[in-house]
């Protein structure tokens, strides 16, 4: 398997769309009751074409698409944490097909999020997942450790979002 990372490009919306849909079914149907679930790809693609649109990101964020044989298959969307002295940088959303899981590339998007918060001198970062993400051990392996966890409200539905952070990201990369 070739895997290929890159900087999105608006182009991509249709893929992210699909890549963000199918890995949060994946994850949270039975899990969450359906009305979590109703977003569509369509939606989705709307969503990411008006946020790629014209201008780009802004100027602090990131997000990076894994490629495999010329489809993306996962990306990790990031940036700069202003609010936190501690954890400058966040990763704000990390998907991988469930296909592509057990094959590195989330722990080569980690890395890629780790290089990008680098060049802006950025060597701590934080994530934000749901206590009842099956993927959450993927974090603890990738040497984040637990920070906190506070209440989430996901469409009425309550839950618990867990803070994992990485006090020196230069161990990823």
């Amino acid at each position: 398997m070739e895997l290929t990372l890159r900087d999105v490009t608006p182009d991509d919306a249709e893929s992210l769309a699909h890549v963000l849909i199918t890995a949060s079914e994946s994850a949270f149907r039975g899990l969450v009751p359906d009305h979590c679930l109703t977003f569509t790809e369509a939606e989705s693609a709307t969503n990411w074409r008006r946020f790629l649109g014209d201008e780009g990101l802004p100027d602090d964020d990131f997000l990076v698409v894994a490629l495999v044989e010329n489809k993306i298959v996962g990306y990790v969307y990031g940036g700069l944490r202003a609010e936190d002295d501690l954890y400058r940088g966040e990763v704000r959303v990390l998907k991988v097909l469930p296909a592509y899981h057990q094959r590195g590339i989330g722990r080569k998007l980690i890395s890629s999020a780790a290089q990008k918060l680098a060049k802006k001198n950025i060597y701590t970062m934080r994530v934000e997942v749901l206590r009842i993400n099956p993927n959450r051990i993927f974090y603890e392996r990738v040497g984040a450790k637990f920070i906190s966890e506070y209440p989430y409200d996901w469409d009425g539905v309550k839950l618990s979002m867990c803070v994992y952070g990485w006090a020196d990201t230069r161990a990823l990369y």
